[in-house]
């Protein structure tokens, strides 16, 4: 399931928060959610209503459940994101491969509303094309984020 471990920057957990056009109405479930970042971001910079974080690795859970016990708005679940309903999510956040993007996508058009934002960093979702693209340097890497409206005609 899903990529190795590899933590988003704060630019890029920004531009995929401000891009997905979070707000204070928002529920955000990060998939894979690692140490906490978004979920801390989407709580503390963003004043989301909710935000998810699924985490299957016991270590980076503990991690990630530690950093946000003290948000009353953040949840954190030691879960396979397979295995968790997405159906309140107003924005989903993804770092994974294209390939487990795609993977997930039956999942994705099944359980998310009309209009809700799916965010990925990094990895494109084959054969759905982004509302928005913004790509950016950061050290060496060059790092992308793409947006996608569930139930628009950017999804192919």
């Amino acid at each position: 399931m899903g990529a190795p471990f590899y933590p988003s920057s704060p630019l890029a957990i920004e531009k995929m928060l401000t891009l997905a056009g979070v707000t204070s109405e928002s529920v955000i479930y990060d998939l894979g959610c690692g140490n906490g970042d978004v979920v801390v971001a989407a709580v503390r910079d963003y004043h989301a209503r909710k935000a998810v974080g699924i985490e299957q690795n016991q270590k980076l859970f503990s991690i990630a459940f530690r950093r946000t016990r003290h948000f009353k708005n953040a949840i954190i679940m030691n879960a396979n994101y397979d295995e968790v309903d997405l159906s309140e999510a107003s924005v989903v956040t993804l770092y994974q491969s294209a390939s487990e993007n795609a993977r997930l996508k039956p999942k994705l058009l099944g359980e998310l509303s009309e209009g809700s934002i799916v965010v990925s960093h990094d990895f494109g979702i084959p054969g759905w094309r982004p509302r928005e693209f913004y790509s950016f340097k950061e050290g060496h890497h060059t790092q992308r984020v793409l947006v996608y409206v569930i139930g628009s005609h950017t999804l192919v």
